[in-house]
């Protein structure tokens, strides 16, 4: 067997082979011989069938296994010896095999990326405190104040960002008006979509305003405005304030912690504070394990297979493009985003690939690994969480093929405790 590695890019490779003729035939004899002992012919004892009789009716199969057996063999058999690690499913070029010839045959493959990560205890971490102030409570209380807040007529007030404003609406085009709308209802946000064109910066357009007054806004109208003639041409967007509404909080007292079922304001706060705790120090542990990943990544440079990139951005885009379409936004929205979606999305993968793979080599050197009685112990869990039994869990994930991934983001875990135990961290 000849066989010449290619490079085709990054962690591509082309493996070239040429299977001599004498291999092809030797193995073409023992399936033969194979097929003539356990075949049943009519008109004749198992395994005494004449052989031509044998090859006429069972050449095309015995053909076939010996191409399968063959190219499987030097295939299996080049990983070994080259010590290629593939990723995803090779390409086989069309094959052709006949016996009396040699067999040549292309397979392109992408691989692991072989790589070294040189320093990865003593790393130097920054952590941040977990320490909850008065002001962090507040927020949160103003917060889940603003949660329960109405909307509320503000008769003499000025326009605030945020605000719901109910307009009178006129567009002209060349000093004629070509589109009135009466009661508009319009948030009074950044970017905000009005007689089908967005409008940028619209909150501080309209702030200032009072009821009975009018704003002013050049602007361009859209390809989906409402009269078609008039699309993407300069118009002016008159919008004339008729009434302000504002979200209006309720005060914050013992009255407001009994609705959310506390006795008092101060009971509300005490539990407030005990939970902005565990989300800090949450926040403090998923920083420290962020800067671990920003210093491997820095220090620690390789290409990965790009068809492999590119299947789990699709999958990844596609699973959010889902999500926004189940949210109700609307379709023609999502595709204007879809190439920022996908660049995001990429950029996501790319990192956490390397970070996994990164994580993955240290714990091979590191010798970490995962027993069955953690992975029990996590499901246990898991089905603890979900108020279930621990065989539902366990079945549920064998079904789906998350066991492995389960396994596999515990090992992670491991190996990230195991760094920030060797890693010099300055409070």
């Amino acid at each position: 067997m000849n066989v010449m590695i290619e490079d085709a890019g990054p962690c591509k490779k082309v493996l070239k082979f040429e299977i001599p003729k004498e291999t092809i035939e030797s193995e073409f004899e023992k399936k033969t011989v194979e097929v003539c002992d356990k075949v049943e012919v009519p008109g004749f004892r198992k395994g005494r069938a004449p052989r031509k009789l044998v090859e006429k009716r069972f050449g095309t199969q015995i053909k076939d296994e010996v191409k399968q057996a063959v190219v499987r063999d030097c295939y299996q058999k080049t990983l070994e010896e080259n010590k290629l690690n593939p990723v995803g499913n090779p390409k086989f070029s069309e094959i052709e095999l006949e016996v009396g010839k040699s067999l040549n045959f292309d397979v392109t493959l992408e691989i692991w990326p072989s790589f070294e990560v040189n320093q990865y205890k003593g790393l130097k971490l920054k952590k941040k405190t977990a320490t909850v102030t008065d002001t962090d409570v507040q927020k949160v209380l103003m917060d889940m104040a603003f949660q329960k807040a109405q909307l509320t007529v503000e008769k003499n007030g000025n326009v605030k960002k945020g605000d719901h404003v109910i307009c009178d609406c006129i567009v002209e085009v060349n000093g004629d008006n070509v589109l009135e709308d009466d009661d508009v209802e319009i948030s009074v946000m950044n970017d905000v979509t009005v007689v089908n064109t967005k409008i940028q910066d619209l909150a501080a357009k309209l702030e200032g305003t009072k009821s009975n007054e009018e704003c002013i806004i050049d602007v361009k109208l859209s390809d989906n405005f409402v009269k078609e003639e008039f699309r993407g041409k300069e118009a002016r967007l008159k919008l004339k304030v008729k009434e302000i509404k504002r979200l209006t909080p309720p005060d914050v007292n013992d009255d407001f912690a009994k609705t959310l079922g506390f006795d008092s304001l101060e009971n509300l706060k005490f539990n407030l504070r005990k939970r902005v705790e565990i989300d800090k120090k949450r926040w403090v542990e998923d920083d420290l394990r962020n800067q671990i990943f920003d210093i491997l990544l820095d220090q620690t440079k390789f290409d990965l297979p790009q068809d492999f990139l590119s299947h789990h951005t699709d999958q990844r885009v596609y699973k959010y493009q889902l999500d926004l379409l189940n949210r109700g936004i609307p379709l023609e929205e999502i595709q204007k985003k879809t190439e920022t979606i996908k660049n995001a999305s990429a950029e996501s993968v790319v990192r956490e690939l390397k970070a996994s793979l990164i994580l993955d080599y240290i714990a091979e050197k590191e010798k970490i690994f995962v027993t069955e009685n953690e992975v029990e112990h996590q499901i246990a869990n898991i089905s603890r969480a979900y108020n279930t039994e621990t065989t539902r869990i366990r079945k549920q994930l064998e079904r789906q093929g998350n066991l492995s991934y389960l396994r596999n983001d515990m090992r992670e875990n491991k190996v990230v405790n195991f760094l920030l135990k060797e890693a010099r961290i300055e409070e």
